[in-house]
């Protein structure tokens, strides 16, 4: 027990040391932290196992992503995200499109896999991890508008990934019924972001009178759990509605609630720089423990897959970077933002949770599956962590404000 409690005590010290390396570097303190976890972890010397978590760390592992999620939704701007839906609309659709070609292609013809097989491993690792991305993108100070189209992407595709991996696998006969589906994911998104924002709206109602009691700076995030989980139990998407919440907290003045007589006679409460402050301390303890356990979780099942998920993924990030000069022309603020957007690709830990369900049930390469996903899940986090300090290169400077261009002046807060 001792030496567990040392162990903590010295992982929040290099968590620490990571983020002041991240700030003078730009080498993201996520892939150190991860890097850390697998030294630790039984690819290398075996001192943790994932196993050693028990259910902790899976539940570690949502609460990390939902604080997230919340924390991304406060800074979110309605008036801004009525201007740039389509832009999100495109760029995640875009990307999971051709992510999910390119892996589902990679799985058939260089793999060997079967097309169930490979259009399951194409589909799990379509998504951009928001627990990896958003932490990044706001340690780089990311400008609006590129920063909503950001939040709002990894939330589309974390729930895009999921529906569809779920219905394929529990598709008669493989075959996907794409109305279902397709009601499915609207049916998520709506009814989530609905239960969001209505539990936003209740937060902000009582939220001057909670500040009367002692002791309830957690109590939001009690509620946020709440919410999640009544989402969740309802079969809607539970980081949307912590997205939503989020939002809806720090944007309840541009709805039309003077109609509603439920709030005409109540003050609404704020989020005040304190509570933000405090929030954001939480996530670091919650970032730092989520992203170890992320590389003690990573697999090195047949190493021979790591060479060819390299190219792979390079092609995802070189596709990504197309789909992102077309998309933001003239949205985004700077050819910096288009760049960082581009790199904006890694996978986490909601990849490597689908990659192992194949192989649990049985299925024909579930095993190459669950592989090649953890091995994508670490390629694409090292790739972005190598592109990102990249940007201080003046050739790549010089190189980015040609591809790139200014564009016109995005819309900022």
């Amino acid at each position: 027990m001792a030496e567990m409690v040392l162990g903590i005590g010295f992982l929040v010290f290099l968590s620490l040391l990571f983020s002041a390396v991240f700030k003078r570097t730009l080498v993201p303190d996520v892939l150190l932290l991860i890097v850390l976890g697998i030294l630790l972890g039984p690819a290398v010397l075996g001192w943790v196992k994932p196993v050693d978590f028990g259910k902790i760390g899976a539940v570690l592992s949502t609460v990390a992503l939902v604080v997230i999620l919340f924390e991304g939704g406060t800074t979110l701007n309605f008036d801004l995200l009525a201007r740039v839906w389509k832009t999100t609309l495109s760029l995640a659709s875009l990307t999971f499109l051709m992510t999910a070609a390119v892996m589902t292609a990679f799985g058939h013809w260089v793999l060997n896999l079967d097309w169930m097989a490979s259009a399951l491993l194409g589909l799990i690792v379509s998504n951009v991890s928001p627990a990896v991305a958003l932490p990044l993108a706001k340690s780089l100070n990311m400008r609006e508008p590129a920063m909503t189209v950001l939040i709002l992407e990894t939330g589309l595709t974390d729930v895009l990934s999921i529906v569809l991996v779920y219905g394929l696998l529990n598709s008669p006969g493989g075959e996907i019924e794409a109305g279902k589906l397709a009601g499915s994911i609207i049916a998520s998104l709506v009814c989530a972001g609905a239960i969001g924002i209505a539990g936003g709206l209740a937060w902000a109602a009582v939220l001057n009178k909670m500040r009367e009691f002692p002791n309830t700076s957690f109590a939001i995030f009690a509620w946020i759990f709440i919410i999640y989980g009544v989402a969740d139990l309802l079969g809607f998407s539970g980081p949307i509605a912590a997205l939503a919440l989020g939002a809806s907290l720090t944007n309840y003045h541009r709805l039309p609630l003077h109609n509603m007589k439920l709030f005409q006679q109540r003050e609404m409460g704020s989020l005040t720089d304190d509570d933000m402050e405090f929030y954001h301390e939480v996530i670091f303890l919650l970032k730092t423990f989520f992203f170890v356990y992320l590389g003690l979780s990573i697999r090195f099942e047949n190493p021979f897959y790591l060479l060819l998920v390299l190219g792979a993924v390079l092609v995802i990030y070189a596709g990504r970077t197309l789909i992102v000069w077309r998309v933001m022309r003239g949205v985004s603020p700077g050819w910096e933002e288009s760049y960082e957007l581009s790199v904006m690709a890694p996978k986490g830990l909601a990849a490597a949770v689908l990659a192992s369900i194949p192989a649990e049930r049985g299925m024909p390469g579930g095993e190459v599956v669950r592989s090649c996903a953890y091995f994508i899940v670490l390629v694409s986090i090292v790739l972005t962590a190598l592109l990102i300090p990249a940007m201080r290169s003046a050739r790549v400077e010089s190189v980015g404000r040609r591809w790139y261009g200014r564009g016109a002046e995005a819309v900022v807060e």
